[in-house]
């Protein structure tokens, strides 16, 4: 691993292009579509304008969850806890996975209510799972100084350029990382060192 990979900079501008990748992809393939289909609908002489109208409101809905995945906008009124639980919201309807998080209110108890790293790095972490432990449910819990994510995975760890993320977060939050496996149940813990 070079300096370069464990670099703060490094990890933010690596989520960061693949976020803008996606949204750039997106803005063409999805929206750019939805318009050019309202448009068509619009100037159709058989159509008529409820069903463009309903096109459009599809469209602005899709537009504001894909922006509060990005970056809820709660996070600079309400915090942590309330920008993650939307965001997990966000992950559930687009992913098609089911997250629980009872515990979502304590979350201040680990990680400053305005902390945005901890807020990359708590996305950063459902996107891992997301990604890699090919799973359809996570649950994470708070309890005192720890988080746990818990879900089915036959996956032992994650790719090397991963491992290199988790050192970052690992640094820059203080929090300590813990593997554990029963069966095919994985147990992911988050603690202050």
């Amino acid at each position: 691993m070079n300096d370069t990979t464990r670099s703060p900079l490094y990890v933010v501008s690596h989520m960061y292009e693949s976020l803008l990748y996606e949204m750039s992809y997106d803005l063409h393939e999805r929206y750019a579509h939805l318009l050019t289909s309202a448009l068509h609908r619009i100037d159709s002489k058989d159509d008529s304008c409820k069903e463009a109208h309903v096109l459009i409101s599809h469209l602005i809905e899709e537009m504001r969850s894909r922006s509060n995945e990005i970056y809820p906008l709660s996070f600079h009124e309400y915090g942590l806890a309330v920008a993650f639980k939307k965001y997990i919201k966000e992950v559930e309807r687009r992913y098609g996975i089911r997250v629980e998080f009872p515990t979502s209110y304590k979350l201040t108890e680990v990680f400053s209510t305005k902390d945005v790293l901890a807020f990359r790095a708590l996305q950063l972490t459902i996107r891992m799972i997301i990604e890699y432990a090919d799973t359809d449910e996570v649950f994470i819990e708070v309890d005192g100084k720890e988080i746990v994510f818990r879900y089915h995975s036959f996956l032992d760890e994650f790719p090397p350029e991963q491992e290199d993320l988790l050192e970052v977060i690992k640094r820059d939050t203080t929090m300590e990382m813990q593997w554990q496996r029963n069966k095919d149940v994985v147990e992911w813990r988050w603690f202050k060192g």
